[in-house]
C-alpha cells in the first residue's frame, strides 16, 4: 500500500507514514488495554476488562491494525537505510534486523512477568521514542539529499 504513494512520499517525505504508524500503534495499545484484563499475559484469569465481555472482533481488529502500523514503520525504515547506504546497505539492514530481533527476544522473556498494562506502557514508551528518532534522522538526511523519481509519471 505505502509504495503506491511513492510520488507523495517523495514530495512530503517519510514522516507522514510513520506518523500514521506510530498513531495506529498508540490507537491499538489502547484499545487492547480497554478489551483484555491486565494479568492475560501471565496467567488465566476471571478478572474482567474495561469492556465487559472482551470482544474477540475488537482483538481481531487490533491485530490487522498492529500489522498495518508494523508495515508503515518498516516499509519507510528500510527506505530510509537503502537511501542513507546505497552503496553498502547491507550491513545496515543486517544491523537493523539484528536490534530488532533482540528487542523481540527481550519482549518474549518479560511477557510472562509483566502485567499487560505495563507491557503495553514499554510500547507505547519506545514506539513514541522511536517515531521521535526517525523523524530527527529523517530531518537530517532530508536537509542533505533531493529526491528524485524513479521513473516518469507513475
Amino acid at each position: 500500500m505505502f509504495g503506491l504513494l511513492g510520488k507523495r512520499t517523495n514530495k512530503y517525505g517519510r514522516d507522514p507514514i510513520v506518523l500514521f504508524g506510530c498513531v495506529v500503534h498508540l490507537t491499538c495499545f489502547f484499545l487492547i488495554y480497554l478489551n483484555l484484563p491486565a494479568e492475560s499475559p501471565i496467567k488465566e484469569t476471571d478478572q474482567l476488562p474495561f469492556i465487559n465481555p472482551p470482544n474477540e472482533y475488537l482483538a481481531m481488529v487490533c491485530s490487522f491494525l498492529l500489522g498495518l502500523g508494523d508495515s508503515s514503520f518498516n516499509t519507510q525504515i528500510y527506505s530510509i537505510l537503502g537511501m542513507m547506504f546505497p552503496e553498502d546497505s547491507a550491513p545496515a539492514f543486517a544491523l537493523f534486523k539484528f536490534v530488532q530481533s533482540l528487542a523481540a527476544a527481550v519482549a518474549f522473556f518479560y511477557s510472562a512477568h509483566l502485567l499487560l498494562h505495563f507491557q503495553l506502557l514499554i510500547l507505547v514508551v519506545f514506539g513514541a521514542a522511536g517515531t521521535l528518532c526517525f523523524f530527527l534522522v529523517e530531518w537530517n538526511v532530508s536537509a542533505h539529499h533531493t529526491y528524485t523519481a524513479i521513473s516518469g509519471d507513475i
